[in-house]
């Protein structure tokens, strides 16, 4: 079969929240796709510093990081996408006047604006170390930030940051925690530029995800698989949905595809 490029997201995909640990069935068989010529990408909303550990587990040629980003090659920083300061301050600002907490990814840590339950917990979901005291991203470059609140009241917060930030896009990855990104920026786009930089066409790649924030990037992939643990949206315009993280759900479809190369959509060879 044709060499292939497989994108993974992390958090709920790879890796599993209640033992913090990737499956050894799911490592195993991503070694074995390297082992047949494969190209291995991860795709994370984490930075590289929270998500190396889990990198280096899988031994990825590329790191899509914080949503695209940032993308990294062995280590090194190949593509940079920082958010806009000026309007990173105003936008904190505004979510501060509303009673909005507020925070940015530092890398290795983040700063939160407040310790309240509703920052706590979507950062202990993913296992992020956080801080109060120091708002570095206002002397180092930040890639990626977040606001804080319910999702009940998406419908109303949404559209009115949009308009007001139109420099920012918004994609929400815990019921009360909320990415902001570039404009523009997505896994998708990260993944568009590793496919030109590897030769591989869009019908050539393979994508697993569970989260809204891989939606554009399971659209735009030859075959998208969501994890049956996934939200139900992405399911929604899954190609394929593999079982769920805990039943070993990469190992199992990539044993399907190894099986079953029809599985794959035409590519011309």
């Amino acid at each position: 079969m044709k060499p292939r490029i497989f994108f993974f997201d992390i958090d709920n995909t790879l890796l599993d929240h209640c033992t913090l640990t990737i499956p050894a069935s799911a490592l195993s068989a991503i070694a074995q796709l390297k082992a047949a010529g494969h190209t291995v990408v991860v795709a994370t909303g984490r930075s590289y510093g929270h998500a190396r550990p889990f990198v280096e587990q899988v031994a990825a040629d590329y790191v899509i990081t914080q949503n695209g980003a940032r993308i990294l090659h062995y280590g090194e920083a190949v593509l940079s996408t920082p958010l806009p300061l000026n309007s990173l301050i105003a936008l904190f600002d505004w979510a501060e006047s509303q009673g909005i907490p507020y925070g940015s990814n530092l890398g290795d840590i983040g700063y939160i604006s407040a310790a309240d339950p509703c920052v706590v917990v979507p950062m202990d979901s993913v296992d992020m170390p956080y801080q109060t005291e120091d708002p570095a991203y206002l002397r180092q470059p930040t890639h990626q930030a977040w606001l804080f609140f319910d999702e009940a009241r998406d419908a109303e917060l949404f559209p009115a940051i949009r308009q007001r930030y139109p420099e920012f896009e918004l994609v929400r990855w815990h019921r009360t925690g909320v990415d902001i990104m570039p404009r523009s920026v997505n896994k998708w786009t990260a993944c568009q530029w590793v496919l030109k930089e590897t030769g591989f066409t869009a019908a050539e790649a393979v994508a697993f995800g569970d989260g809204l924030n891989d939606l554009q990037m399971l659209q735009g992939v030859g075959l998208g698989i969501a994890m049956d643990n996934g939200h139900p949206e992405l399911k929604a315009v899954a190609d394929r949905i593999a079982p769920a993280l805990h039943l070993d759900g990469i190992a199992v479809m990539l044993e399907q595809l190894t099986r079953s190369p029809t599985l794959y959509p035409t590519t011309g060879d």
